[in-house]
């Protein structure tokens, strides 16, 4: 079984390195950056894009994606809040945020595990589909939850040790699921399926199975994710997951788990998450305009994307030379 490591060779070091540098970069050019204020802050949006990164590593690692992560979110947090706000318990109304990760999850992973449909199509319409959902039952409103338990979730002040409630929730994720690739027989299967599903099938695994659990995990870690973003200001909309499935794939891609499969881990996830928060937080303490911001955040995903086609064209170049020779 493939173990995850810290810091894979040179790429995990250069991860590493970047990420210091772009924090002296920031703390340079942008006043406050380093403050105690702003780090709190930056460790808890990172912990949100970790949550929906932990979800989308395990689907790349089986060589698919998940481009409805973002509008699961959207539809999480407007479920929940407008539970919450006609006076249900925290506890149901969480559960019921929780279900629509699952539903979606279950779908693109029906669709693409067992109807073998092609699955940037299949989560392309889904993304559709929970957008769409999400629109049509908040009337393109915001909802007010009116929760002191939501609320409370978010609030700065929800400190334990420290550390802010979404860092360690966000910690809990990280290393039950990294325990679950390192240790466990479906850690296992997926580095097996992701590698080569020919070749998994015929070592007798199911591989629709996989599918099907990769993006049902996928679907509630972004419900979990949408409803910690729903209770940072006790509301919810229809807007609130966009751009997050594109933060998802550069974190996973800039971590070193490649479209490919079969190869990677939540480690470099970490530090992906840590790299890409750490942009889109320094991009708007130095002034840089919301719009701008897209564009560098486009770029830097643009040139990972390009970076990892190359790579893995030349690995294969590489090995079939291995073969020929």
């Amino acid at each position: 079984m493939k173990k995850t490591k810290l810091l894979k060779g040179k790429e995990g070091l250069g991860l590493l390195v970047g990420i210091i540098v772009l924090f002296i970069f920031m703390s340079i050019f942008a006043d406050n950056f380093l403050s105690l204020y702003n780090m709190h802050n930056l460790l808890k949006d990172t912990s949100i894009l970790l949550i929906v990164a932990v979800g989308m590593t395990l689907v790349i690692l089986v060589a698919r994606i998940d481009m409805s992560v973002g509008s699961t979110m959207s539809l999480t947090a407007i479920v929940t809040t407008i539970l919450l706000r006609d006076g249900t318990h925290i506890v149901p109304a969480i559960i019921a945020g929780i279900l629509c990760g699952v539903l979606i999850g279950l779908l693109n992973g029906y669709l693409v595990g067992v109807q073998k449909l092609n699955h940037w199509v299949t989560t392309f319409a889904t993304l559709s589909l929970g957008k769409g959902l999400a629109l049509v039952i908040c009337d393109g409103q915001i909802i007010n939850a009116n929760s002191d338990h939501l609320k409370a979730i978010g609030h700065n002040s929800s400190v334990f040790l420290g550390l802010h409630v979404f860092i360690w929730i966000a910690a809990a994720i990280f290393v039950f699921m990294l325990y679950v690739l390192n240790k466990t027989k479906f850690g296992y299967k997926l580095y097996s399926v992701g590698g080569s599903e020919q070749t998994a099938t015929l070592a007798g695994m199911k591989t629709s199975t996989s599918y099907i659990s990769v993006y049902i995990i996928s679907g509630v870690l972004a419900s979990i994710a949408g409803i910690l973003l729903a209770s940072k200001a006790n509301n919810g909309n229809a807007t609130i997951g966009d751009g997050y499935e594109f933060n998802a794939i550069a974190t996973v891609l800039i971590g070193g788990t490649p479209f490919a499969g079969g190869r990677g881990g939540l480690t470099g996830t970490l530090l992906g998450a840590v790299l890409i928060s750490t942009l889109k937080n320094g991009l708007r303490f130095i002034g840089i305009t919301p719009s701008l911001q897209f564009v560098i955040i486009g770029v830097v995903i643009l040139i990972v994307i390009i970076v990892d086609v190359v790579f893995n064209e030349r690995r294969k170049l590489e090995e079939i030379r291995r073969v020929e020779q």
